[in-house]
């Protein structure tokens, strides 16, 4: 996909949509804010309701990403973290695990214990 990112605002345009809380809403197109995954190539748009102060993000096709973003809605384009490629190994953390890392930190000694299990190859 490639959305333009040189737009020019359009005070006038309004913009319908609706809120999990409060049902439909009109908003300026400065409300607007579309956000495109160029890892996925999956869209949103999301606003904050007028009506209930909640941030409502909504799945938007194409089509819909080219009417906001040609009515001057602010696009931001992002990737998906390199992270989520990195294979993982090892066991999965087990709630004993999790336990023991709270107990540690109310101790306050974990960070002695980081750093003898760092050297001993935990």
């Amino acid at each position: 996909m490639n959305y333009s990112r040189g737009r020019r605002r359009n005070a006038a345009a309004i913009v319908r949509a609706t809120c999990h809380t409060c049902g439909d809403v009109e908003l300026t197109i400065e409300d607007v804010q579309v956000q495109f995954c160029v890892t996925t190539a999956q869209s949103t748009y999301s606003f904050v309701c007028p009506g209930c102060s909640l941030i409502v993000n909504k799945d938007a096709n194409d089509a819909v990403v080219q009417s906001l973003t040609s009515a001057g809605a602010r696009l931001v384009q992002w990737t998906m973290p390199a992270e989520l490629d990195e294979p993982k190994t090892g066991p999965r953390i087990s709630h004993d695990d999790l336990l023991e890392f709270h107990l540690l930190l109310e101790s306050g000694e974990w960070e002695r214990e980081l750093a003898y299990r760092a050297a001993n190859g935990y």
